[in-house]
């Protein structure tokens, strides 16, 4: 006669230790996308892109205006028989230079280069601009930096990925087996309780079918699942 019994169920928390981040974004060392993150300069640097373009923009546009000033005035001499067109046409060259001037001083970093990158990491993190399709500009460049912000804090160990499993301990006539469920990856840790709670239970559910399989019976499982032991590693 087969003897046949439950000595123990657990849930495991494991750590991930290969995780896919794809769906985050990845570091680099060139910018992917203009949403890229340059980690050498804060922020709010005005040397970023984001931050100067408006700026830069409208001088462009001025100095474009400028342009068509010089070469659409009509030839005309002053009183002293200067033409007024040589005169209109230094003075514009002079305030297009001024401009162009800004331009480059609105473009300069003004943070000391204080960013979050060290020495020989990535400059740069290209979020995963996909996941936010039909999103406003100013949107994506939010979304994308929470994603940095989220990257940096798992890199930093303020969170980490795991992986949650069921096992049992079984004995049949006297030999020791281990049954697992099939496990779920990729799990983050500062998941709410309600969610991790959710996924032990459909590890459970796996086990139980497990142990159904073998042939215990439904009041023995229900019996040893009263008791499951939790642990992490």
């Amino acid at each position: 006669m087969t003897t046949k019994r439950i000595s123990k169920v657990t849930i495991k928390r494991m750590v991930d230790t290969d995780p896919d981040t794809s769906y985050l974004g990845e570091y680099s060392n060139r910018a992917k996308t203009d949403y890229a993150i340059d980690r050498k300069h804060t922020e709010d640097c005005q040397s970023l892109e984001a931050n100067h373009r408006a700026g830069v923009d409208l001088l462009e546009r001025v100095i474009a205006h400028l342009e068509n000033v010089k070469t659409g005035e009509p030839a005309s001499k002053d009183e002293y028989g200067v033409p007024t067109t040589t005169v209109l046409w230094e003075g514009c060259n002079d305030a297009q230079d001024l401009l162009i001037d800004a331009q480059d001083e609105l473009q300069e970093c003004d943070c000391g280069e204080r960013g979050d990158m060290e020495r020989n990491e990535y400059r740069y993190f290209n979020g995963y601009v996909e996941n936010y399709k039909g999103e406003t500009e100013e949107n994506i460049r939010k979304y994308i930096r929470q994603d940095y912000e989220r990257m940096e804090r798992l890199l930093h160990g303020d969170w980490c990925y795991i992986g949650i499993r069921a096992g049992a301990e079984i004995v049949i006539d006297g030999g020791c087996q281990t049954i697992s469920s099939g496990g779920l990856w990729g799990v983050e840790s500062d998941s709410d309780r309600a969610y991790l709670a959710t996924i032990e239970d459909e590890e459970i559910g796996e086990l139980r079918k497990q142990l159904t399989a073998v042939g215990f019976s439904k009041r023995a499982i229900a019996l040893a699942c009263k008791n499951i032991e939790r642990t992490e590693n």
